[in-house]
């Protein structure tokens, strides 16, 4: 989310009482420098802070220096994919927490040998880029070890949520549902896009590789998906990344912002198959209270006692 978990985003889910990411994606050491600042002047709650290693590159080290030097209080760095181990030991020895994203329970086992306080076990069902080709189920069932795992992938409700912690997860990452809040900084036609779209309209492809080769992603359907052959990677749209003007071609991994000019339905639209669920643009304190309101009314039904106080999952650890 990239561009599009801002400083406005990340500090209002962090307000609402849910933890909140900045997204550092490709951002220079300056740049970076002034997401975590403006993201800690918006809120004084805990919020996260997304680094892609494989995407960052020799940018990560300067990233990681970014939240290092400008945190004014504890905060938790989440890792899409592995992060190294040198970058890892940062983070820890400045006291901070790490959370690190994966495909595989190989992954998760090395990520825990890193020493993450958290895991995020992302199946083929979330919108963007993926780690790994198993659905969440399949790597929860894989998944048998400590530290504790979080899930990625169609989370969009409360009852979702209360249907992975009973599947062994510890919690859930949410993206989709947060790129049509109002504090996002998607373009509107995307959140448009998503607010009609179900889960027949996303697709898992690799038509949008330039700039993040290598990862089969799920977007919403488009020309450019649905060609039979790759389109031409011709100038489609232009956009704007920490107010720099910058060309949109055919087959870019950025995803449309508001900045976002031209034919912005031929943009990498990243979308989860729990877009079904989303039918309003609201604020993100609102989407997470009434996320709060579904799972507490959904646990209250299970339980057929109307209290919410604990939910028992499989492996007999208490939620």
């Amino acid at each position: 989310m990239g561009g599009i978990a801002g400083p406005a985003l990340a500090a209002a889910v962090s307000d609402s009482g849910a933890l909140g990411t900045v997204a550092l994606y490709k951002s220079n050491p300056e740049q970076s420098a002034a997401l975590v600042v403006d993201t800690a002047a918006r809120t004084r709650h805990t919020f996260a802070v997304n680094v892609i290693p494989e995407v960052a590159g020799r940018l990560l080290t300067d990233q990681v220096g970014a939240l290092l030097a400008n945190a004014d209080r504890p905060l938790l760095l989440n890792s899409y994919g592995l992060l190294p181990e040198p970058e890892a030991a940062r983070v820890l020895a400045a006291g901070h927490r790490l959370l690190i994203q994966v495909g595989t329970a190989a992954d998760a086992s090395v990520a825990a040998g890193l020493g993450a306080h958290g895991v995020v076990l992302q199946g083929v069902e979330a919108g963007g880029h993926h780690l790994g080709t198993l659905g969440i189920r399949e790597l929860l069932a894989q998944y048998g070890q400590e530290p504790a795992a979080f899930v990625a992938g169609a989370i969009t409700t409360g009852t979702d949520l209360l249907g992975a912690l009973r599947a062994g997860a510890s919690g859930a990452l949410c993206g989709t549902a947060f790129v049509v809040t109002a504090e996002s900084a998607a373009h509107p036609s995307y959140k448009a896009a998503l607010l009609q779209a179900g889960p027949e309209d996303t697709v898992v492809t690799d038509r949008f590789s330039i700039g993040w080769p290598g990862r089969a992603h799920r977007v919403l359907r488009s020309p450019v998906t649905d060609a039979p052959q790759p389109l031409p990677a011709t100038l489609i749209a232009w956009t704007s990344v920490m107010g720099e003007r910058r060309p949109v071609p055919r087959g870019s991994a950025a995803a449309p912002t508001e900045e976002a000019e031209g034919h912005v339905e031929q943009m990498a639209r990243y979308a989860g198959l729990g877009c079904a669920a989303l039918r309003t643009v609201q604020p993100a304190a609102a989407y997470v209270a009434g996320f709060r309101a579904e799972f507490t009314a959904a646990l209250a039904a299970l339980r057929g006692d109307g209290t919410a106080a604990a939910v028992l999952v499989p492996t007999g650890r208490s939620r």
